[in-house]
């Protein structure tokens, strides 16, 4: 009885059978291989190879050779016979039988034969004497490895020769030639020498090996996301099947088993089952009325159909009740432009006509795809997965490539496809039946994928040539279509509209749709379609080998999709791929007919760039997918207006809509089809020609995302939004992103063996990245690629990059040498990685900008603040390029606290020319070729970078030059001198200049770049200009640029300012009482004092440009709206200038340098800002969701009149040293699933965050991560003011590392990133930016919903009841900063000149009585603090290793480690000299002594030297 229950239980609720697995081997067993032939290179039976005018003749039957040349003491023999690849660390043996012999008898080798491997290259590394065979001499091949180092030996009493060796690296017989050499001894007598070669034999030697090491974390700061987990029942159960429903007839009952065209009854519930069909049944159609319903049994099924059309419902599966069949349809018939057998769909395929019900249910695996837990190398069996599969046996898997190319130009791709031989029991370990061919990588920076092919229900076309496979689609808004568990191959019909793989077709909003977990294998034409259809849900699907677009978003009307976790791999551009040689790209138009079509055409253009993900319209959510491949990965091409059907729509551009969301992508090995290429393309534009027809542009084109005002406003006058990519991984791309746009943001990534980051445009903010010039890939194929960290934009772009670590960027990169145990002359480095002798030829550069043309002059677009590099050659940090054009002298860039240029204080980088030295604190880096000049130097205002345009008629033109010599827009370095008409040149000169000036070249492209608080003095060759025009488009207010330039004696001026967009600014100059009324008021005042001109070009207050701001460093917005116009009273010349000549006299100037030391705090490695990454930090764990992502809610968007976080004075009374504290986090860790609820708004960078999420480490957590539930934290005032020096600190968090659990509340505001470390390194005061945006500029916004925002609380300190002492905090100035750490280290830094001495230092030390003159006060601590440091730096009289500082530490100790201790800064002298390492082991004593209650003056010192040439910051 209980047999008979457990039997009818099992047949009340089916279950799956999964096949038994074999187990699999603890060691991964190399099977030997051996190939054995006589085929070697020759011409045809009796020819002859000919080079370098000697003969060889080879016999008919091609097993001897003979020269008729006796000197012939070298000869090669190139192995044609097919031999396996080699493979690193196998082992191989090569074996051959030789005889050499003349007429009078047996010849000698003069040394034993060696094994030549060689790669196809640009030149020849052998050069000896030889007779070169033909292909070895048009090959010019590289040897890679082999000559005198795999040595053939004798086999004993035999005429055979062998070599066993270990490969060092991985070798494709594809990629190059195998070749024995051997020398022969020489005889004096011109006899013919014949060789006799028999059989030559490769052989893969059988081995044992152990698999490779399991990796120890999986990512570092993005966080890998995986699908939720649908759940065990989905997975092993079937429940309310729809073949148990009552009221089904057979399919053989009503219909019979006949073949040719079926329709359906009406009114009919129809089950096919197995009996149903014959046999190899073919259908020409298959018809289902909208009354009817076909039900597919359970069963193995199987049948071919030329038109498969349902207007009811079709019923395989269900959610509940996934299939097991297997269910095989295959769509046969030619190409045909035909609709009629799908009545309007086409043909050869599948219609859901429009009120019809699609469920297509097959069996549940789950992950359709994981990554590598391990590596797998060729000829390992398996692979290690990072998730427990239900995979079985007998099913086939792909293995996406690892390297960077994948585009089949230079080499074949390393995709592969494996069949299952075992599982493990932990479903977490999958063998193959078949080994590797190549390397698929995993490591701590990323792994490859391994991705489940096989379902069990099949829908298939037929391998054909011309591409015209089988095709599904389902259409109109009261349709449903829910297909999932489906495999499809050769589907799809190469360009043919509307004939996708999977397609929906104009369903508008489809919340209860999705395709889900299916795989589309060896497309025709694209992968999936959304198209005319929102609110749909495309998920877990794994798309291989497909042409054109993959995953498509089609017309730009389609929003609020969801595409999350999918996998394509391997896409192929239609016709040539999308090129060009510059931004420009490539263009293409529409084909007329598609039965004309061409391989070159395309019936949508845009598939010469085909992406794996393509969305013609960005608002949608972007989840967990991963594209390798493609002309790019993730496409996003710009729609000035929908086309296709919607071409009409007028209320909609495309281009303009933001990303609804961005998370948890990857993209790899892609973008290589074009130079500017990269793993994420926003670019190039799609618009529909006055014919109809479309035509695609692939190169620069920009977009305005916002979001509209209301209906019917024009998008400019929407709600600016910004385009925000967030936890993105990128590897083996030509670039990473490509966004020509007005605003994007990069937040959390990794970049791995990338060129360079991206190309950036608009308002740019990279944070939170890592940068990895090269990862432990060592086939990842950048051996010789030069790469770039970060290259800056030359005009009009404001690029933000902080709290980034850049990695392993080294001069001449190379992966080698490459070398057996105990040989190690195989490789020449240097000659690999440096074609021309420069040392920078093939270096690797964090720091780069555009230098191509004069006519784009930087202005200040570029801030770096929190950076931090290891494995980096410290001359390799900035690369300058001197082109003698306006975009190389205005290079320049701010580091906002000093950890890019290793400087320790925020500093101006300016380019190699004397104009940047604005005064003698500025130092020359031989290094970088480059100005270094502190921003914020005691004593005075804070420097900022100006521009200004100075137009004057026919001479200097705003937008390119065109002047008596000709065009100045030329983009070549030719003749760069024909543009010049001037100089502007600093005030003064003196020794510490050299005595020349300092000065830079004016062209006839107007625009000044340079550091404000100096004087510009305008010199044009022309003289003094009658009329000119001043637009200072980038003058930071507070700041100030003094103006100057010469005229005739008695000139007089009519000055007038105008705002170009309005009369309301409108000025007349008034001439000043003195000059020092014109540097105080700087508006609508001059200064002429009978022979110069002054002027401080500014704008009013009401104008002043806001600024961009994120992550504690900011650009100024640039406008040339408002004008200032001088007009002078004097006779002039023909060409516009004063006819009197004045002189070219600088003015003098001693203002504006500090006068005293510079102070600041000392940048150390070990104690840099947040941006650390310790070595011992846990890695970030991985944890599924558990919600459906479909019911994600939109983002919303901050509402503009949400008021920005203020900050109020305290008014108590000052005390010393308290600094402000702000309570720890406590809450719970962050998680990462979708959001049930609206999430809320998106709060601008400067909000405080609430309540912060548990930092991983002290010294590594970006404070990026906020959680929903928890109130906003609030700054804890203390009761006393605190001291001027005393920075703010922020408490430190003791919680457990951040995980990637699923949140079930709306998330908090995005929080900024303010949160420090336990133990931060100082950040000067007086340089330090506000976090707080300012007030009059709305925050940038994300994408908005329909939900309610989260209310954000402002930030705000509290006033005391005391009265205030001082005024209010200037936003632009203050900043709550981080308290110092007790321990000060050093790094470099300017020292005094060794011309100070020794011994007056030290009595200054001592006494305070020489070259001193110091008090009690906080003030004059610092200055013994300096003074003793000075002593300390003075040069040392003995020779090195003689007499250290330490003899007078223990004198000074109590009073400079109260100074140290109490002002938490050093004091030094800016000089240009690097600091000395006996310094530096002064330095660590005082360290030691401030850390420890006991000092010995023979401590250790424990900083590094002060020069390193690679170093980790």
């Amino acid at each position: 009885m209980a047999a008979l229950l457990a039997c009818m239980a099992s047949l009340a609720v089916g279950q799956f059978n999964t096949p038994a697995s074999p187990a699999i081997p603890s060691k991964v067993e190399i099977g030997g291989v051996s190939k054995c032939s006589m085929d070697y290179k020759g011409t045809t039976s009796g020819g002859e190879w000919e080079a370098s005018g000697r003969k060889l003749t080879v016999a008919a039957d091609r097993t001897s050779f003979e020269t008729n040349q006796w000197d012939h003491a070298y000869i090669y023999f190139r192995l044609t016979a097919e031999y396996p690849d080699f493979v690193k660390d196998r082992r191989y043996k090569v074996s051959f039988t030789m005889d050499v012999f003349d007429t009078n008898g047996p010849r000698d080798f003069a040394s034993p034969p060696e094994l030549l491997r060689y790669k196809k290259g640009e030149k020849s590394w052998y050069e000896k004497e030889a007779v070169w065979p033909e292909d070895l001499a048009n090959e010019k091949p590289e040897l890679i490895y082999g000559g005198a180092n795999l040595v053939f030996t004798s086999v004993a009493g035999s005429n055979r020769y062998d070599v066993e060796w270990q490969s060092p690296v991985n070798f494709a017989g594809a990629s190059g030639s195998l070749w024995i050499y051997v020398q022969l001894s020489t005889r004096p007598e011109a006899d013919p020498v014949t060789y006799r070669l028999g059989e030559v034999c490769v052989e893969k030697v059988g081995e044992s090996v152990d698999p490779p090491p399991t990796i120890a974390s999986y990512s570092e700061r993005v966080t890998l996301l995986v699908p939720p987990h649908p759940g065990n029942d989905v997975m092993t159960k079937q429940t309310d099947c729809p073949w148990d429903e009552a009221g089904l007839v057979s399919w053989e009952n009503e219909v019979g088993k006949s073949s040719g065209s079926v329709t359906l009854p009406a009114g009919k519930k129809i089950l096919l089952s197995k009996a149903s069909l014959d046999a190899g049944a073919r259908f020409d159609k298959i018809e289902v009325p909208a009354t009817s319903t076909l039900v597919f049994a359970d069963e193995e099924i199987s049948f071919s159909v030329k038109a498969f059309v349902v207007a009811g419902e079709l019923l395989i599966g269900s959610p509940t009740c996934r299939v097991e069949g297997p269910i095989r349809i295959t769509f046969f018939g030619s190409k045909s432009d035909g609709d009629t057998p799908l009545n309007g769909y086409g043909t050869k395929g599948f219609a859901g006509l429009p009120g019809s019900k699609v469920d297509i249910f097959g069996r549940r695996f789950y992950p359709t795809w994981s990554r590598l837990a391990r590596k797998v190398r060729p000829d390992d069996d398996r692979a290690y997965l990072q998730e427990s599969v239900n995979w079985y046996p007998g099913q086939e898997i792909l293995m996406p490539t690892t390297i960077s190319d994948d585009t089949d130009i230079e080499q074949p791709n390393q995709n592969e496809v494996r069949i299952i031989k075992a599982v493990s029991a932990d479903g977490k370990v999958v063998q193959f039946t078949e080994p590797a061919m190549y390397t698929h990588y995993a490591g701590t920076e990323y792994q490859g994928e391994v991705a489940l092919l096989s379902r069990h229900v099949m829908l298939e076309g037929e391998p054909n040539a011309d591409g015209f496979g089988g095709h599904l689609l389902v259409a109109g808004s009261n349709s449903r279509a829910r297909i999932a568990g489906v495999a499809t191959r050769y589907m799809g019909q190469t360009n043919v509209m509307a004939r996708y793989p999977l397609h929906t077709h104009l369903m508008e909003n489809q919340p209860d749709s999705y395709f889900s977990d299916n795989t589309l294998r060896d497309t025709y034409f694209r992968c999936v379609v959304i198209h005319g259809t929102h609110g749909f849900l495309n998920t877990e699907n794994v798309a291989f080998n497909a042409t054109g677009n993959c995953f498509y978003v089609e017309d730009g009307v389609e929003e609020n999709n969801i595409i999350s976790y999918n996998l394509a791999a391997y896409v192929k551009p239609i016709g040539t791929p999308a090129a060009g040689a510059s931004q420009g790209g490539a263009k293409f138009y529409e084909a007329d007919s598609p039965g004309g079509l061409t391989t070159q055409d395309t019936i949508q253009p845009a598939d010469h760039s085909a992406a794996g993900f393509y969305f013609s319209n960005a608002y949608n959510r972007i989840i967990g997918n991963v594209a390798s491949g493609g002309w790019s990965g993730f496409g996003f091409p710009g729609l000035p207006k929908p086309i296709g059907v919607y071409a009409s729509k007028t209320d909609l551009e495309p281009q303009s809509r933001p990303l609804l969301e961005f998370r948890g992508n990857v993209v790899h090995s892609s973008g290589w089809y074009w130079s500017s290429g990269g793993c994420i393309y926003i670019g190039g534009q799609l618009t529909t020609q006055s014919n109809g027809k479309l035509f695609y542009n692939s190169g620069r084109f920009s977009r305005n995302t916002r979001v509209e005002k209301e209906p019917g406003y024009q998008n400019w006058e929407g709600t600016p939004v910004i385009q925000v990519f967030e936890n993105t991984l990128l590897y083996g791309c030509n670039k990473g992103m490509l966004h020509w746009g007005d605003r994007v943001e990069i937040v959390t990534a990794e970049m791995h063996d990338i060129l360079r980051a991206g190309t950036l445009f608009g308002e740019v903010w990279l944070t939170d990245a890592i940068i990895n010039g090269a990862s432990g890939n060592v086939d990842a194929d950048f051996i010789t690629k030069h790469h770039d960290g970060f290259q800056f934009y030359d005009i009009s772009v404001k690029s933000i990059v902080t709290n980034i670590e850049f990695r392993n960027y080294q001069r001449g990169f190379c992966r080698g040498p490459f070398v057996i145990p105990g040989k190690t002359d195989w490789v020449n480095t240097d000659e690999r990685c440096s074609v021309d002798g420069n040392v920078y030829s093939h270096n690797n550069i964090i720091w780069s900008a555009l230098y191509h043309s004069d006519e784009f002059k930087p202005q200040q677009i570029s801030a770096v603040n929190k950076i931090k590099y290891t494995n980096v050659d410290k001359e390799l940090l900035i690369s300058f390029k001197i082109t003698g054009n306006g975009a190389s002298r205005m290079f320049n860039f701010i580091d906002f606290d000093g950890s890019a240029t290793l400087e320790g204080r925020p500093t101006i980088v300016g380019s190699n020319l004397n104009w940047w030295q604005v005064c003698d604190d500025c130092r020359f880096s031989d290094d970088w070729q480059v100005w270094l000049c502190p921003k914020a130097p005691p004593g005075i205002p804070e420097r900022e970078v100006a521009h200004i345009k100075v137009l004057t008629p026919d001479i200097t033109y705003p937008n390119g030059g065109i002047g008596e010599s000709g065009s100045c827009r030329d983009h070549t370095d030719t003749d760069w001198n024909a543009c010049n008409v001037g100089y502007v040149a600093l005030w003064g000169h003196g020794p510490q200049y050299g005595d020349e000036k300092r000065s830079t070249i004016i062209t006839a492209n107007a625009g000044i770049t340079g550091i404000t608080g100096t004087g510009w003095w305008l010199w044009l060759d022309g003289g003094a200009p009658k009329k000119f025009q001043v637009r200072p488009s980038q003058v930071p207010e507070g700041s100030i640029v003094r103006l100057a330039t010469n005229y005739p004696s008695g000139t007089t001026f009519t000055i007038k300012a105008w705002y170009k967009w309005g009369g309301q600014h409108d000025a007349t100059f008034t001439h000043a009482a003195s000059l020092d009324d014109v540097w105080a008021n700087r508006r609508e005042q001059y200064f002429f004092d009978g022979t110069t001109l002054y002027l401080a070009p500014t704008v009013p207050v009401a104008l002043t440009n806001d600024r961009y701001e994120r992550g504690g460093a900011w650009i100024y917005d640039t406008e040339e709206a408002y004008i200032i116009e001088v007009v002078a009273d004097c006779v002039a010349d023909s060409k516009g200038f004063c006819k009197t000549k004045p002189q070219d006299n600088i003015p003098a100037w001693t203002g504006g340098c500090p006068e005293t030391p510079t102070v600041f705090p000392v940048f150390s490695p070990t104690s840099a800002p947040d941006t650390m990454i310790p070595a011992t930090a846990a890695p970030v764990t991985k944890v599924p969701s558990t919600a459906p992502p479909v019911t994600r809610a939109p983002d919303t968007v901050a509402p503009a009149t949400t008021a920005p976080a203020t900050k109020v004075p305290s008014t108590a009374v000052p005390a010393t040293n308290v600094p402000d504290t702000v309570a720890p986090a406590t809450a719970a860790p962050a998680t990462d699933a979708p959001s049930t609820t609206a999430p809320a708004t998106r709060a601008p960078h400067t909000t405080a965050p609430a309540t912060p999420a548990p930092i991983i480490s002290a010294t590594s957590a970006p404070d990026t991560v906020a959680p929903a539930t928890t109130a906003p934290v609030t700054k804890v005032p203390s009761t006393t003011a605190p001291a001027t020096s005393a920075p703010d600190t922020v408490a430190p968090t003791t919680a457990a590392p951040v995980t990637d659990v699923p949140s079930t509340t709306t998330p908090a505001t995005r929080a900024p990133d303010t949160t420090s470390p336990a133990t931060p390194a100082p950040i000067p005061a007086t340089s330090a930016p506000d976090t707080v945006a300012p007030a009059s500029k709305a925050p940038v916004t994300k994408v908005p919903s329909t939900a309610a925002p989260a209310t954000t609380v402002p930030d705000t300190v509290a006033p005391t009841a005391a009265p205030a002492t001082a005024g209010p905090v200037s936003p632009t100035r203050v900043q709550d900063t981080m308290a110092p750490t007790t321990a000060v280290a050093v790094t470099e830094a300017p020292i005094m000149s060794p011309a100070e001495n020794d011994k007056e230092a030290r009595i200054a030390c001592e006494g305070l009585s020489e070259g001193a003159s110091c008090g009690s006060g906080s003030d004059d601590l610092r200055c013994l603090a300096g003074v003793c440091r000075a002593a300390a730096e003075a040069p040392d009289p003995e020779p090195e290793g003689g007499r250290s500082v330490s003899w007078f530490v223990p004198a000074i100790l109590m009073a400079t480690v109260a100074a140290l201790v109490a002002c938490g800064v050093v004091v030094y002298k800016a000089v240009h000299k690097p600091s000395s390492m006996r310094f530096n082991d002064f330095m660590s004593q005082i360290e030691a002594a401030t850390s420890a209650s006991t000092y010995s003056p023979l401590a250790s010192p424990t900083t590094a030297p002060s020069s390193p040439s690679r170093f980790s910051v």
